[in-house]
């Protein structure tokens, strides 16, 4: 009579499953710190962006308020007597907006400098 073969069930003491779990996280959590790591870089870099155009389209918005409803981009001196109309320029707010960047950009070789 040839005997059954035994199926043999693999199981895991506490202390095997124990060590099994802790690694399975270990695991988990470094590939996820990863993917994380590189979903923030983009996101910084896309956000840096923003942060530099945002004085721009802010002055775009405004402007485009205080027109009224259409969408109009007049060159500065496009208009005879634009220049000596009571109000501020966008491009004018734009130019301190860029030179406040500038200097924020700079501010530690400018205080090495001064200092």
């Amino acid at each position: 009579m040839a005997a059954a073969p035994r199926s043999r069930s693999s199981t895991f003491t506490p202390s095997e499953q124990w060590l099994l779990m802790t690694a399975t996280i270990l695991v988990c959590g470094f590939l996820g710190y990863v993917v994380y790591d590189a979903i923030m870089a983009t996101a910084s870099e896309l956000l840096q962006r923003l942060l530099v155009i945002s004085p721009l389209l802010l002055v775009v918005v405004v402007h485009w308020l205080s027109t009224g409803s259409t969408l109009n981009f007049p060159m500065p001196g496009s208009e005879p007597g634009a220049i000596h109309r009571a109000g501020g320029s966008p491009w004018g707010v734009a130019s301190v907006l860029l030179l406040l960047f500038f200097l924020i950009c700079y501010q530690p070789s400018f205080h090495d400098l001064i200092f």
